[in-house]
């Protein structure tokens, strides 16, 4: 596969996900928490990471 239809690939994946985030099917958060629970990340890399999703979702007014 050329890097060109890679990309198209993973741009098509990525829209798709947001498109399921808006649609409220899941919350990114509910994702982040479950990376926290299962010690894939820390609580503090938690907190970050929701603090940006919470002012990404207020600035495309998701929120």
């Amino acid at each position: 596969m050329k890097q060109d239809d890679e990309s198209e690939v993973l741009k098509g994946m990525f829209e798709e996900i947001m498109k399921i985030v808006r649609q409220k099917q899941i919350k990114m958060e509910s994702i982040v928490q479950r990376a926290t629970e299962q010690d894939m990340i820390s609580q503090d890399s938690f907190n970050r990471i929701y603090k940006i999703l919470g002012d990404y979702g207020k600035k495309k007014q998701w929120m």
